[in-house]
């Protein structure tokens, strides 16, 4: 597999302190979503967070854009289901992606900084 079709996703994000228990409840379901995805497609997939803080840092790693859309589909649900009220304060993205996934992921990220790495060493 070539380094440069996995695609990582690093995002730093800031949950609404009223939002806290519905979204560790949506991350515990998602990891359920993670666990039954095809073996080899989710790479990484972690949620980060300090004690006394309402900041995360979600880790996501797929083998390919495919793989990765795949994953977004299969939680729409329940982001619609939690909607959470949360600010994606940086994006970072890396490798092979369509303008269509960028430009959606870059809208995602309203207020925050997003940053998209296409290029590989």
């Amino acid at each position: 597999m070539s380094k440069l079709s996995i695609i990582r996703l690093h995002a730093s994000v800031s949950i609404k302190p009223h939002n806290w228990d519905k979204f560790r409840q949506m991350v515990s379901e998602v990891k359920s979503i993670v666990a039954s995805e095809e073996p080899g497609n989710v790479l990484t997939h972690e949620t980060y967070y300090q004690e006394n803080s309402f900041d995360c840092l979600i880790i996501e790693a797929y083998a390919n854009e495919n793989a990765f859309l795949e994953h977004l589909q299969k939680i729409q649900p329940l982001m619609n289901k939690y909607n959470i009220n949360w600010n994606v304060k940086r994006m970072e993205l890396c490798g092979l992606l369509s303008a269509e996934t960028v430009s959606i992921l870059k809208e995602s990220v309203k207020d925050g900084e997003f940053i998209f790495y296409n290029k590989i060493f």
